[in-house]
């Protein structure tokens, strides 16, 4: 005894499987989607030394920082008051004081002889650390 099935019913079949499928795939996303927003919305930065060797020699140093996923807002104009995707950067010369800014390119001059370490980091609007940080170390001759 074999089983056949007409034409229509394989035309059936194949019309219920692609929903099937259509179906699985949409809440395949809508799974995904609260890892797929969160990760557009991590904040980045990269913080890179400008002219490093010649600027070492006239005893300064220049940072060049490009962040993503936050918008940057001036920390006197948001009074402490946490707002998601805001934030600032913060510099630290040689565990010297921070300088809380927006200016995303910044210059350090009369640097002493020797190494140093600059922290550059984003910071929400309350101070705390957004997670991105970069340390760069150099040397003034």
């Amino acid at each position: 005894m074999s089983m056949s099935t007409t034409e229509p019913e394989r035309t059936r079949v194949r019309a219920s499987a692609k929903r099937a499928l259509a179906i699985a795939g949409a809440l395949g996303v809508l799974v995904a989607w609260p890892i797929v927003a969160r990760a557009a919305h991590t904040p980045t930065l990269k913080a890179t030394l400008i002219n490093a060797a010649k600027k070492a020699e006239g005893k300064t140093a220049t940072v060049q920082v490009t962040v993503g996923g936050v918008k940057l807002i001036d920390p006197d104009k948001t009074h402490g008051q946490v707002k998601t995707g805001q934030g600032h950067l913060h510099y630290q010369l040689d565990n010297g004081p921070v300088i809380a800014t927006t200016a995303l390119k910044l210059s350090f001059h009369g640097l002493s002889s020797g190494q140093h370490t600059l922290v550059v980091m984003l910071a929400g609007n309350n101070h705390d650390p957004l997670g991105p940080k970069e340390v760069l170390t150099f040397q003034i001759p």
